[in-house]
């Protein structure tokens, strides 16, 4: 029984950490790994797994996701951890997201309610957040899920075969060529989206900003 629970154990373990492979819609667009752990977020957010979903959208994030970002952002506000929210906040770029007014707003609010370590620490979060989730690690993370791709023809990892056709479920046939350009796409040349047109986040209430005392 010991043997065979060990057995179940690596099995388990190996999926865990599995990496998410290459899947296609109906219409042949790849579904990039970061909108796969995003949805699985959304998904664990709405079924009340908030530890599972806060888990998915930092995965989410290591590929560069603005929005799951500021999703990550947002828990810690919730949990009233304003230093973590900061640091999340500003790890954003703002000019990539749509309807982005309520969000600088929210930045703007946090850091009137901030005290000046606050802010301090919540600089020094960022730097630490940005070896993981800034420009250059989340590139280098979508090249390492290319090089875990595998496909016929070949055996080496992340090479795309130019004679390489995929026939989907759908009756589509996307081939070779196809593949790579939508890969290289997806690491060269990111935008995130969001999957299912804009999401605006005029649901989240904002902080009222104290005014503070002056002194006499």
């Amino acid at each position: 029984m010991k043997f065979l629970f060990a057995i179940c154990f690596l099995v388990l373990s190996g999926m865990a950490i599995a990496e998410y492979g290459l899947h296609f819609d109906d219409s042949g667009n790849i579904i990039k790994p970061d909108q796969y752990y995003l949805a699985k977020g959304i998904k664990d957010d709405k079924d009340g797994f908030k530890n599972d979903a806060l888990k998915n959208f930092k995965k989410a994030a290591e590929f560069g996701n603005q929005y799951a970002m500021s999703l990550i952002a947002l828990y810690h506000m919730q949990d009233k951890d304003y230093v973590a929210a900061l640091a999340w906040f500003n790890m954003l770029d703002l000019k990539k997201i749509p309807n982005s007014d309520f969000l600088k707003a929210i930045i703007t609010n946090l850091e009137k309610i901030s005290e000046p370590e606050q802010i301090q620490a919540a600089g020094a979060m960022k730097a630490d957040l940005s070896e993981t989730y800034g420009h250059y690690p989340t590139l280098l993370r979508r090249e390492a899920w290319k090089k875990s791709l595998k496909f016929t023809g070949t055996h080496i990892k992340g090479y795309i075969p130019p004679f390489l056709t995929i026939q989907l479920n759908s009756g589509m046939v996307v081939t070779g060529h196809n593949v790579r350009r939508q890969v290289d796409n997806f690491i060269y040349e990111y935008e995130f989206d969001f999957g299912q047109g804009n999401v605006t986040l005029e649901d989240i209430e904002l902080i009222e900003a104290e005014e503070k005392e002056q002194p006499e």
